[in-house]
């Protein structure tokens, strides 16, 4: 399974990083006045109402293809 792992995680409720090419990503959940539409997963084609979204570049990705290092 392709993976996105993101660093410099920042936030509590919602949360951010940046992956190895540098680009930044945000936690996302559509909102509610949205109800009934959904987002694709650009890797594996999942429809979606929660994921991550690429600051930078506009994809979005759901949960699975996350990973992230907490910062110690």
């Amino acid at each position: 399974m392709e993976t996105i792992t993101l660093h410099d995680i920042t936030g509590i409720s919602r949360k951010g990083g940046t992956d190895e090419q540098g680009n930044a990503w945000i936690e996302y959940v559509l909102e509610p006045e949205d109800l009934g539409d959904y987002d694709v997963c650009d890797i594996c084609g999942a429809e979606i109402e929660s994921g991550w979204l690429c600051m930078d570049g506009g994809e979005v990705v759901c949960d699975e293809h996350i990973v992230y290092e907490e910062s110690n």
